[in-house]
């Protein structure tokens, strides 16, 4: 399960930065989608500046706790924002573990948990087809794509933690070994949602 501290870390998360930046080493959830990772600023001291830095949630909470190792400390976790929820409501999915792999549904549920804390409101560059890893725990991730051909801004966080859990709710399955949820949801205003396996 995605640590306590992370939640911290997402909550003295000070608006969300709007940009995404492109990187390397990750591969698309989709052959042919941009693969970007998300800018997060945040303030690693008490009094200090706002830092930027990229990645997951995970990793940019590693990074901080290189900079100040009482991180959590210094700031406590505190009662997130509330958000209304985004309507998945007759919106296409899919579930499809040959595509998306096997990701644990426990480690999904804590992505989901702490993308409801985050601050800000995410923003995606232009599709179609352009895709940004948002979280990324023991090897299961959670991916918004935008196919829209303009940027894509959310009203926060919490939607693509709405699309996510809309994916838990419909693909969750017990294989002998495990529980996982793979899949994709397609909002109606042109971007989706994807829980897969992936390397973290």
């Amino acid at each position: 399960m995605i640590s306590t501290q992370l939640a911290k870390l997402l909550l003295a998360v000070t608006a969300v930065s709007a940009a995404t930046v492109p990187i390397a080493n990750n591969v698309a959830p989709i052959p042919g989608y941009g693969v970007e990772d998300f800018q997060w600023e945040v303030q690693a001291l008490p009094g200090g500046p706002f830092l930027n830095f990229t990645g997951t949630l995970e990793h940019v909470h590693d990074e901080v706790l290189q900079l100040n190792p009482n991180f959590d400390a210094d700031f406590p976790v505190e009662k997130g924002a509330i958000h209304a929820r985004t309507d998945f409501g007759g919106s296409a999915y899919n579930c499809d573990t040959n595509r998306w792999g096997l990701a644990d549904k426990g480690r999904i549920q804590g992505g989901i948990s702490y993308l409801r804390r985050v601050a800000g409101r995410p923003s995606n560059g232009p599709g179609p087809g352009n895709c940004g890893r948002v979280s990324c725990s023991n090897d299961a991730a959670i991916w918004w794509c935008n196919d829209s051909p303009s940027t894509k801004e959310l009203a926060s966080f919490s939607s693509i933690a709405d699309g996510a859990q809309y994916i838990v709710d419909r693909c969750s399955f017990y294989n002998g070994y495990g529980t996982y949820a793979s899949g994709q949801v397609f909002h109606s205003t042109n971007w989706n949602v994807i829980t897969s396996q992936a390397n973290c």
